[in-house]
Formats: structure tokens, sequence, C-alpha cells
């Protein structure tokens, strides 16, 4: 429903009163901050139009108003005047980009650490899309007896790790040229490429007698029986604890916190970002989790190149300075996407 101007400027100003405060928002309050003359009692008027809507609600009766979702709804749409980031903002992000880091997760660590810094709310950033990167270099490292790291290193700088059963024995001379065999195999294939022709080569071994190679094709085929999982960075989990609306109430507190530990929610939470550079916000009972419909969430895809490779957002409390909050997101993704695209 489109409001009249009357009813949208009390909207927007209950919205922005109640994102300062966590406190209901009375008629005089509103009365003082129009920019037109008009009494608490025209006020409590409009007020009560716009409960009967939906966009506002009374938690008591002798108590002022606090939007509902579809009232932020209808002011991120249709109300919200963007803030512009102030040169200070900026100059912290690009931080991201002049540390000396040792790969591209480590700018994506930074990223979700600066944001969070100045969003004070949690920032998650997903990498989804590492089997569209090719393969640098790949590494078998001795971890324990029965154990060897596969550490790989992917177009971009990004760096993966994982840990997988050996048979033992193998010494580690063995390792060193199984580590080179595998590399003149890998070196330019993405995942999957590598995954196929490491197949193709085993199939070719079974009519060879090299038991080296066959172990080398072996624990290759154990390093990427599926795809490399995306990782998930979380940063500014605590400023989760300095909103009043969760420290009120510590059985929500503790939903939110769990949540933060699924890694299948938090990409559940983000997913809508993965493909689309456009901010994406998610709010309240909105966002895919139905669990957590107390938190919304500022999103957006970043990219590689031409490869989206995942999202970053914030998640706070619907109450969340979405003025803020948006720009920064929006500019931090950008930013993202330029510094990936040059390594």
């Amino acid at each position: 429903m489109v409001l009249d101007d009357r009813g949208a400027q009390v909207l927007r100003l209950v919205v922005e009163d109640y994102i300062e405060t966590a406190e209901p928002v009375g008629s005089r309050t509103i009365s003082k901050r129009m920019s037109q003359a008009l009494s608490p009692a025209t006020i409590r008027n409009i007020m009560a139009d716009l409960e009967e809507i939906g966009y506002l609600c009374q938690p008591h009766t002798s108590a002022g108003r606090i939007p509902t979702g579809a009232g932020f709804r209808y002011y991120v749409n249709y109300l919200l005047a963007r803030q512009q980031l102030a040169r200070s903002d900026r100059d912290l992000l690009h931080q991201v980009g002049e540390t000396e880091v040792a790969g591209a997760d480590d700018v994506v660590r930074n990223a979700s650490r600066l944001l969070s810094i100045l969003s004070r709310h949690a920032c998650v950033v997903v990498v989804s899309r590492f089997s569209h990167q090719a393969i640098r270099s790949i590494s078998l490292l001795r971890a324990a007896s029965d154990k060897i790291l596969l550490v790989a290193v992917l177009q971009g700088g990004w760096v993966q790790h994982r840990l997988i059963e050996d048979e033992p024995g193998l010494t580690t001379d063995e390792l060193e040229k199984i580590n080179a065999y595998l590399n003149d195999m890998a070196v330019g294939l993405t995942l999957p490429q590598l995954r196929v022709k490491i197949m193709n080569e085993m199939r070719r071994e079974k009519a060879r007698y090299d038991s080296l190679m066959r172990r080398a094709l072996l624990l290759g085929s154990k390093a990427i029986a599926d795809s490399l999982p995306g990782e998930v960075y979380i940063e500014g989990r605590t400023n989760i604890l300095e909103q009043p609306e969760f420290i009120e109430d510590v059985q929500k507190l503790k939903r939110i916190l769990h949540a933060f530990e699924e890694k299948g929610t938090i990409l559940r939470l983000l997913d809508s970002a993965l493909e689309s550079d456009a901010i994406q916000v998610s709010i309240g009972a909105e966002n895919p989790v139905e669990e957590l419909p107390e938190i919304s969430v500022v999103s957006s895809g970043y990219r590689q190149g031409e490869t989206a490779m995942g999202s970053i957002g914030l998640i706070g409390p619907v109450r969340m300075d979405y003025s803020r909050v948006i720009p920064l997101v929006e500019y931090t993704a950008r930013l993202l996407s330029s510094i990936l695209e040059h390594r």
C-alpha cells in the first residue's frame, strides 16, 4: 500500500527513532520532529492507521509504536536515504588491499573484520567457487604416520587444505616424487578437470606395473574425491551482545549465537547474494532461516574477474541502520571484487 506524504513521514520518523533508541516511539516524539505542524492527537491517528495496515505495532497498551517487518520493508524500499560513506570509512576499507597478505582468503578475512568494525554488526564472507579456479600447485605433506595434508594453491591466491588418510609406509622420497607427478598433471586445470584426468589415468594404470604411480593417483583421487568445501569467515559475533533486543532475551540470544556455529545456516542466510552483485536486503521473517525471524541480513555478491566467487553480508537486528549498512556492504563488495580481479 502506498502511503500519503504525512503517513510516509510519520513512518520514516518512527523507524529512524526506533533504530536509534530501540524503544517504542510516542506521538509527542514524532510531533517534535515533524517538518509540518501536526498535533500529537493527529499523529496518534496517523500511527493508528499505520498500525491497522501492518506497518507499526504497539507492544504494550500504554506504550508507543514500533515498526513491524513490513514497516521496515516499506522504509527500505521507498523512504530510505542512503548515507554517503565518510572518507575515513573508505580509507579503512582500502586497507584490505594494502595489507601484505599471503592469499586471497586473507583478503576476504580482512574485509570481514574491517566491515564488522565499521558497522558494529556481525560480518560474514562466504567463498563458494573454488572449483572455477585453476590450480597453481599441489603439495602433499606428511601430517601423521597414516595421514597426509593436501595443500592446493589456486589461481588468485586461494589456499585450500584437506587431510586425507594414507596407506602407511610411504617414504619422504616417494612422497616428493608423487608431488612432482601430481603437479605436472594438475597445474592449469581446475579441480573438476583434475578429477576427470586422474580417473582416466587410473584406468590406464591398470595395464601398467608402476606401483608408485598407482599410489600417486590413488592419493590424488582421495584428495579431490569431491569438491573442496566453501569457506565461511565470520567476524564480530560479540557485536550481537551489544544489541538491547537480544540482551533482554537470553533464549533468543542463544539461538542466534548457535546459528553462527552452523556453517549451513550461515550459507542459507547469504545464499540469495551468491549469484548477484546487487544488494540483497532480507528483513526479519523474510530471511530464509525460519528459526531466526529477529535478524536481518544485508548482503552482496563479489567476483574474481568474471567468476562469481561468493557473498559478503552484515547480520544484525531488524532494527539495524539500513541507511548506513547498505552503502557499507555495497562499497566493500565492489572493493573486494576489484582487489581480487588484480591478484
